[in-house]
């Protein structure tokens, strides 16, 4: 008995840290996944058993930028105003000018609504084997897709969105209920596509050598 205990301990602690690194070639960008204990720190464990979180976004705030420029520059038209009417004694203008700065306002608290729904509303999680969307802000949904079904991605982005750096990612599943999944407005959506199809491609080889293996 101590004889194969002494065996095993031994065997367990000659046992090698093997590590792999995976170049995709969409983009030229290179993935590195370490064994499951090298990684446990870094990546908890989610799920099933050695998934991992390898990505979360939501909707950027890049996509609100044209128009706080918007509500900057009519802010500073406000103001214009403002001094000409109270600063100069034209009171003639006052009715106008309370009006206007109340409209600001709205827009202002609209614009900041608008925000804080699409950032809840558009959530997005990439594992190792799943892809979950969550959608909604009151009623919320999670949709999980199995990275094994999908079966195209590519990438939706206006001139402006390539300046800011933000886009959507499309991506075409064979799954009935959800055929179509988009990710929204996400900051480096070409880096976020390429993710998506190094762990769809690693998962598919790895069933097609559980279904032939060597």
């Amino acid at each position: 008995m101590h004889a194969d205990e002494q065996v095993n301990t031994s065997l367990q602690e000659a046992e090698p840290v093997i590590t792999s690194v995976i170049v995709a070639p969409a983009g030229g960008e290179s993935f590195v996944e370490s064994s499951p204990g090298a990684a446990a720190e870094e990546h908890p464990k989610v799920g099933m058993e050695g998934e991992e979180t390898v990505w979360e976004g939501a909707y950027s705030f890049k996509n609100f930028v044209g128009r706080l420029l918007l509500v900057g520059l009519l802010t500073l038209g406000w103001l214009v105003m403002a001094t000409y009417t109270w600063g100069y004694h034209h009171t003639g203008w006052n009715f106008i000018t309370v009006l206007l700065g109340l409209c600001l306002v709205a827009y202002g608290c609209n614009l900041l609504f608008r925000y804080v729904r699409a950032r809840r509303s558009h959530y997005y999680r990439l594992t190792t084997k799943r892809l979950f969307v969550t959608t909604g802000f009151f009623n919320r949904r999670v949709d999980q897709l199995e990275l094994i079904r999908l079966k195209d991605i590519y990438v939706q982005q206006s001139m402006v969105g390539g300046w800011l750096g933000v886009g959507n990612v499309v991506i075409i599943t064979s799954e009935e209920t959800l055929p179509k999944a988009h990710l929204l407005g996400i900051d480096e959506p070409q880096r976020v596509m390429n993710m998506v199809w190094h762990h769809m491609r690693l998962e598919q080889n790895q069933k097609t050598s559980r279904i032939n293996p060597v």
